[in-house]
Formats: structure tokens, C-alpha cells, sequence
């Protein structure tokens, strides 16, 4: 049995049914859909051979393969199984993405349909297991979501370590600590490492993720990795993990970044080079034909509409991949706000143009099938009724692209900058915030039959596939009776 553990809640120790993006779903507070289907139809347990897990969330890999790197015994498992595994351990590692519910999806959801989010009572419930170990046991936990321990004085108490930030560097020392029995700090705050410093998996990670850059560097107030510089993992490390993945069975590869369109990218105003991005594409696409992206921004695709044609040739959108789904940010339609909080965003344009920009961007990609789902922010600081009516109208001007816009509610997260304003409440919802909300789910509304049959296009689990169209056929039907019923107490 190995000393380290290393495991994540099963809400992201799932692959989703090899739908990166259904893993928002679990986000999705149990009520008015029951646990079960929640679970079910959004994080089923992930392949795994008595526990030990097959693939893994991508952070834990790269924690995991420093480990390796430097002696560690390690073993990484599922949450419903680590009891197994915890007899001789002396220290458990805990990725997290979203443990006490504070993500952005997270509070929008329970927000507007109440409960808590299933992401949270899959982190308490491995808490629980972790609970009779810890007066032997170490409890380290890291990740994109640990920032929120800050929030929450039990929690922070309850495990050993916390660790803000990229972990590649200060894992081994951490580790080595812990295993010795020594004191741990409470919480740790990284340095971002350098490229040559961050360690290449050693084992598959869920749906075939692969970074190829970290950092942004576009100074958003509201966002975390907007304040990290950029740095671009060399293309022969993206190959090895591309390759490692493959062969360890995944059916493709997801490339990631906050902005896959500015790889290799030293303009600073952030114009995509074209030759890096085409060439990372076409060497990704020699291993294999499945390949997705993350993030792209809309700003990337408006400077440079031929590279999104580009990708789409070589990775033969429309024929061998039926659609390319995306996440990308349109945040506000108001200049002001652009302005104020994400002047950066626009970049190589000028927050007068957004609009302008947004709709432009989201004509390319539907011309290219790709699928943007959207990010839409309500009660940024010092936001006003015009603003939100900006959005609105811009929101509007979206009808005919094939699309998603997502509202989510500000979060001053801990490392943003934004981390000293108020959180923003369900109860500081205005009518025009409503209005907002209403347009938006109109628009999922007109493109949801249209999406499921290019997003679910050659999905083999028949149930599953049945399961989701029901579930978008109740979705609409439950739609129409409640946007009746908003437009009655907020128009």
C-alpha cells in the first residue's frame, strides 16, 4: 500500500461520459432534479481497476507525476473507494475544483433554483471518509477551487494544508513534511513556475485534457489566471502528453488553455500567430483525429477569422468532428464596464467595439460550426440598469448564432482582484436582472434541438443519449410555463 494518496471528489473524478463540458452539470443542486440522475447522467464513476483510477482531473496528474519524479509511492483513487487504500497511508492529497460550492456556476445555480450544489456534497462526503484517519493521516488539499477555504473557517481547520496556486515545485517539499510527521503551514500561496519545471503526466487524465499554456496575462479584474503571465508548453511536451493519453486509451485529446487561439502568441496586444497555432494543430492532429479545445477568446477569433477556418480544416469539422464546442467569455455588453474591469479582454480592439466584436466573433464560428458556450457576468461592482440593458440588447443581436450564453453571478474569488468587493446576492437581483436571465434562456431555448443532435452525434450509450434528450424535451416544456411566470412579477 503506497504512503501518499492522491484522489479527487467524484464529481471530478468523472469523464462525463466523455462530455468535457456536461461536467458543469455538476454544479446542479439535487432537488429539482433527484441526486441520482444528477449523478447519473453527469458524473458517473470513471474507469478503474479496484479504485485505482484509469484517468484522472489533469492538476492531480501533474501533482501525482512530480511525486513520481521525485521517489514518491504514490497511488491516485477514486473518493468511494479510498477506505481501501488508507491502512498504511500517511498522507492523502485532494484536488479540488469546487468543494464548498462558492464557483461561480455553483452560486448562480443555487441562487436561482436553491439547494446545494453537488459539487460540495461530494467533497463533504470524502471529508467524512477522511474524518476517523486524521489523528494519523495528513490532509493536503490543492487545485483551482482551494482558494475557497479561505472563505470557510471549519474547513480550513479541518484539513492540514492548503495550497493557493501551481503546486509543480513545492509538492515534493510538502510532501516530504508531511511524511515525517512535521508541522504543516496552513495555508501555502505558489509562485508560478517556470515551463521547464512543470513535469509531464505519467498516467492518462480525464477525456485526454492536455495543457498547453498557463497563465493569461490580459489583466481581467474578476478572474484568476487573467493576472498569471502566459507561458506556452513546448510543442514536443504537448506531443508526450498527447501520445501518453492516446495510448492509455483515451478516445482523443483536449487541448487547454485560457486561450488555445494565442499559443506561441508574443504580440502585445495579443493577436494570434497563426503559423504556431496552425502548426500545434496539425502535429496534435498526427496522433490523432479526435481533438478539442477549451477556451478560446472572442477578441483571438475576431483579430484573426482565417485561423479559425484553418483549425476547422485541418481538424475536419463537419466531417470527422460533427461540431467544435468551446468556452469563451462575452461578460457584458456595456463599454463601460469593459472599460473599467477587462480592458484587456478587447485586446488587439477597444472596448467601444466589443459589441461589435462579440457579434462578429460569434458569426465566424458558426460559420465553422464551432459552439461557443458563453459566459455572461451579473453584479460586477458599481454595476447599473443601463448596463445590464446593454447586455440584454447585445444578447439580442446573438439570436442567430449557434450558441450557449451562460449568466453567472460575481465572485470576488480570493486571488483576483476584485477579492475586496461584496459578493453578489440572489437577493440584489433587479428586474432588469431577470430581463437578463430571460433573454438568455430564450436564446438556449431556439438552438437547443440544434445542439443536441450535433452534440450527441454518434454517442454509443443509447440510454444515456435518451436520458439527456428527455431531459432537454422536460427542460423546454418546464421552460415555457415558468418564463410566463417570471415575465408576470419582473416585466
Amino acid at each position: 500500500m503506497a504512503e501518499i494518496v492522491l484522489t479527487a471528489p467524484a464529481t471530478e473524478m468523472s469523464n462525463h461520459h466523455g462530455k468535457e463540458f456536461m461536467g458543469f452539470g455538476t454544479c446542479t443542486p439535487p432537488g429539482i432534479v433527484p441526486s441520482w440522475f444528477v449523478k447519473l447522467f453527469f458524473y458517473p464513476k470513471v474507469e478503474n481497476n479496484d479504485g485505482i483510477v484509469k484517468f484522472a482531473p489533469y492538476g492531480l496528474r501533474k501533482v501525482e507525476a512530480v511525486l513520481i519524479e521525485n521517489g514518491f509511492d504514490v497511488v491516485t483513487v477514486h473518493p468511494y473507494d479510498i477506505e481501501k487504500y488508507l491502512d498504511k497511508a500517511k498522507v492523502v492529497g485532494v484536488s479540488v475544483m469546487d468543494p464548498l460550492g462558492f464557483g461561480p456556476v455553483s452560486v448562480t445555480f443555487s441562487s436561482i433554483l436553491g439547494g446545494t450544489p453537488s459539487t460540495r456534497i461530494e467533497f463533504v462526503n470524502l471529508m467524512e471518509k477522511l474524518k476517523p484517519f486524521k489523528d494519523r493521516i495528513k490532509i493536503i488539499v490543492g487545485g483551482p477551487g482551494a482558494w475557497q477555504f479561505e472563505w470557510d473557517e471549519y474547513w480550513k481547520n479541518f484539513v492540514d494544508c492548503v495550497v493557493i496556486g501551481e503546486a509543480d515545485e513545492i509538492a515534493p517539499d510538502l510532501f516530504k513534511k508531511a511524511l515525517r510527521g512535521d508541522e504543516l503551514p496552513k495555508i501555502v500561496h505558489c509562485k508560478s513556475p517556470e515551463v521547464e519545471k512543470i513535469p509531464t503526466i505519467k498516467n492518462p487524465s480525464v477525456n485526454g485534457l492536455i495543457e498547453i499554456s498557463r497563465g493569461c496575462g490580459r489583466g481581467c479584474r474578476f478572474c484568476s489566471e487573467t493576472l498569471k503571465r502566459r507561458r506556452d508548453i513546448p510543442l514536443p511536451k504537448i506531443i508526450e502528453e498527447v501520445e501518453l493519453n492516446i495510448r492509455g486509451g483515451t478516445k482523443g485529446v483536449l487541448l487547454h488553455a485560457e486561450d488555445v487561439l494565442l499559443y506561441g502568441c508574443k504580440d502585445p496586444k495579443f493577436v494570434p500567430n497563426e503559423e504556431k497555432v496552425t502548426k500545434l494543430f496539425k502535429e496534435v492532429k498526427k496522433v490523432t483525429d479526435n481533438v478539442g479545445i477549451s477556451h478560446c477568446s472572442l477578441a483571438a477569433v475576431c483579430s484573426k477569422p482565417r485561423i479559425v477556418e484553418e483549425i476547422s480544416h485541418i481538424l475536419e469539422v463537419g466531417e470527422k468532428i460533427s461540431m467544435f464546442g468551446v468556452q469563451t467569455g462575452v461578460e457584458t455588453g456595456s463599454s463601460r464596464l469593459m472599460e473599467k474591469y477587462m480592458h484587456g479582454k478587447c485586446l488587439p480592439f477597444h472596448p467601444s467595439e466589443w459589441c461589435d466584436v462579440v457579434e462578429q466573433a460569434f458569426a465566424i464560428m458558426h460559420d465553422n460550426l464551432w459552439i461557443p458556450a458563453a459566459t455572461l457576468l451579473i453584479g460586477l461592482p458599481d454595476e447599473t440598469d443601463d448596463d445590464i440593458i446593454r447586455t440584454i440588447e447585445l444578447v439580442e443581436r446573438l439570436r442567430d448564432y449557434r450558441s450557449l450564453i451562460v449568466p453567472l453571478i460575481f465572485i470576488p474569488m480570493e486571488v483576483c482582484a476584485l477579492r475586496r468587493e461584496r459578493m453578489f446576492a440572489k437577493e440584489n437581483l433587479r428586474n432588469t436582472h431577470w430581463e437578463l436571465l430571460i433573454a438568455c434562456m430564450d436564446h438556449a431555448i431556439r438552438w437547443v434541438d440544434d445542439l443536441k443532435g450535433i452534440y450527441l452525434a454518434g454517442f454509443k450509450n443509447i440510454p444515456i443519449r435518451l436520458g439527456y434528450l428527455g431531459f432537454a424535451w422536460w427542460v423546454k416544456k418546464a421552460w415555457r410555463r415558468k418564463r410566463k411566470e417570471l415575465l408576470n412579477l419582473y416585466s
